[in-house]
């Protein structure tokens, strides 16, 4: 089931001052965090925008309300894909932009302005632009929010600058060098680390980009994480004796985490918990 319509009717009369963005957000059976993800997006100030949604075949209500709201949607589909990553794949093909930017179900832009205070920093001398994440956790141990600054492009090696939410790339690169579908959990930083070896430029900017709510998310596999992010530093930064000692040190503390530290957390109150989290800053 394809629909096609316009957004952000007012942009055309802007293009030549402001560069179209592309927001793309893909969807599968999650209304309820599409819905948050939606209204964050057509909310913003900045009007030179398309928004597109690809969606992977959802049964849960997802489909009419997208129809009830194609009028301030650019594009959506709702067809079966091969993962998220084949999905951003799809959005980036349909997009029409200068720049895309993923935004998907539970994501949220940090303010109403974020898309006018990052398009300034918008040209054609920088390829990928990006900026400051805040997370949102909510489990049993209480509410928290903290932002993070972006690593350092020193360390693309082991860590993406930011997470996806936070980068908008230029269309053209997004297409050109795509996700990488065989992965499962890191095919963002890969996509990051290919063009950043190919030697285009990256802008970090002043600015707070995306909220992320960790706790309505995919619970992550660590050690296969671990793995995936090795495997790419090895394919395009080779083997380095500090490259590989900090994989392995990283991989068994994810295991250490997994089969004794858990269950040791599981066993002591959760005031010291919250304690230990404000005394470390880790949420």
């Amino acid at each position: 089931m394809v629909s096609k319509y316009e957004a952000f009717k007012d942009s055309s009369s802007l293009k030549n001052q402001h560069p179209k963005i592309s927001v793309i957000t893909v969807s599968f059976n999650r209304l309820e965090e599409l819905r948050k993800t939606f209204y964050s997006i057509i909310s913003q100030t900045y009007k030179n925008v398309e928004y597109i949604i690809i969606d992977g075949g959802s049964q849960d209500g997802t489909v009419d309300f997208l129809h009830k709201n194609s009028a301030n949607i650019s594009y959506w589909v709702s067809e079966k894909d091969a993962g998220i990553y084949d999905a951003m794949n799809k959005g980036a093909l349909a997009a029409t932009g200068d720049w895309i930017i993923f935004m998907n179900c539970g994501d949220q832009f940090f303010a109403e302005d974020t898309l006018a205070k990052v398009a300034e920093y918008l040209d054609n001398s920088v390829h990928v632009v990006y900026g400051r994440t805040e997370y949102v956790v909510n489990d049993k141990y209480g509410y928290h929010t903290y932002q993070r600054q972006p690593y350092d492009l020193s360390i693309i090696w082991r860590e993406i600058p930011s997470c996806h939410q936070s980068i908008f790339v230029k269309k053209e690169l997004q297409v050109k060098y795509h996700f990488d579908t065989l992965l499962t959990w890191c095919a963002d930083h890969d996509f990051i680390a290919k063009v950043y070896v190919a030697g285009y430029r990256f802008q970090e900017v002043p600015v707070v980009i995306s909220r992320f709510d960790t706790s309505g998310g995919a619970s992550r596999d660590l050690l296969s994480f671990t793995k995936e992010r090795w495997s790419i530093c090895r394919k395009y930064f080779g083997k380095s004796f500090q490259q590989e000692l900090y994989f392995m040190n990283e991989y068994k503390s994810f295991w250490l985490q997994k089969n004794i530290i858990s269950k040791i957390r599981e066993m002591v109150p959760s005031e010291w918990i919250l304690t230990l989290r404000k005394y470390r800053k880790i949420y």
